[in-house]
């Protein structure tokens, strides 16, 4: 059994025969997509429920604004409509959601509540920018903590430095030592660099980062990254921050300096790459193991048609679903 996702067929006007049209080359065939339609189950995974409901809720983070292409942001907005989400991982959203055969809800998560994996049953699955960990970090105090179960990565995140472009003795990441750095808040960087030295977090036994942080580094985590890298250099008046230094996705801070921001990289080489996953947590006492599979079947057909790569260009000018050649394990 199948499913067509896309067929574009073209006609052509009918023309005055007196008035022949000139030779045209022949149109194209269309172009047609056939996709396995998911089979049900035996109702233990949650794929199952999806199925019986046909639609898939997906748990995202919008950011404040939409500076500097985030990976979710909402749109120019007014009171009757609240603006559409729009994004990066918006995109992949609606492309999961069509490959599973599902109708997409999209549904704006709180932060901390994507990272503990608590979900409640609020949504079914995450996009939210999540690294999956080999170990995961420890939990916020109070904060209950479910198990996430990842799929495989859709892509590889660049992490940079962004600092002040005038003279503050920033040249390296080692004269960051002491000083106070700026993270977003509640995501896998704030993990990252809180978490203990002397175990590095690790993705499929790999370090995350590739570059040694000082250990003293005070870390900063700000929930409106975009208004830090905004405020970062900028003279002293009624608005300023006391951060010298944010670390995050590098072509986010790429574009604050193509946007001619008083900012500059720190230094050309990226700290390292971090592997972005979506994310599901077993409930009901449902699974979630042919969910994910199911999940890394799209991704691997995203990936195979260059469809992946495609939605990477528009929003970030490259290609991130692949680690670069130099990084790639395989």
């Amino acid at each position: 059994m199948f499913l067509v996702l896309l067929l574009t067929a073209t006609q052509c006007p009918q023309s005055d025969p007196a008035t022949p049209d000139p030779v045209q080359p022949p149109s194209p065939e269309p172009t047609i997509f056939l996709i396995p339609a998911i089979e049900p189950g035996d109702g233990t995974d949650l794929i199952d429920q999806l199925l019986d409901t046909g639609i898939i809720r997906v748990g995202i983070r919008v950011w404040p604004e939409a500076a500097f292409a985030p990976p979710a942001f909402r749109g120019f907005s007014n009171a009757t409509t609240g603006g559409a989400l729009n994004g990066f991982e918006v995109d992949l959203a609606h492309l999961l959601a069509e490959g599973l055969g599902l109708e997409l809800e999209l549904i704006e998560a709180y932060p901390p509540v994507i990272a503990s994996g608590d979900w409640r049953g609020e949504w079914d699955i995450a996009i939210a920018s999540l690294v999956p960990f080999d170990q995961p970090p420890e939990p916020s105090a109070g904060r209950a903590v479910s198990g996430l179960v990842f799929s495989e990565p859709y892509g590889y995140m660049p992490m940079g430095v962004l600092v002040p472009a005038g003279e503050n003795g920033i040249q390296s990441v080692g004269d960051l030592s002491g000083r106070k750095v700026g993270v977003l808040a509640d995501s896998p960087y704030e993990q990252l660099l809180v978490a203990p030295r002397e175990e590095p977090l690790t993705v499929q036994g790999r370090p995350v980062l590739t570059v040694a942080l000082p250990t003293d580094i005070e870390i900063v985590p700000e929930s409106n990254l975009l208004k830090t890298i905004r405020l970062l250099g900028q003279p002293e008046g009624e608005e300023t921050t006391d951060v010298v230094a944010v670390i995050g996705p590098a072509p986010i801070l790429q574009e604050a300096v193509n946007a001619d921001l008083p900012v500059k990289p720190v230094q050309a080489q990226y700290l390292g790459f971090q592997p972005l996953a979506v994310a599901a947590v077993p409930r009901d006492g449902l699974k979630v193991d042919r969910l994910m599979l199911e999940i890394n079947t799209v991704l691997g057909r995203l990936q195979r048609r260059g469809i992946l790569a495609e939605v990477y260009q528009r929003w970030y000018q490259q290609d991130l679903s692949r680690l670069p050649d130099s990084e790639d394990r395989e």
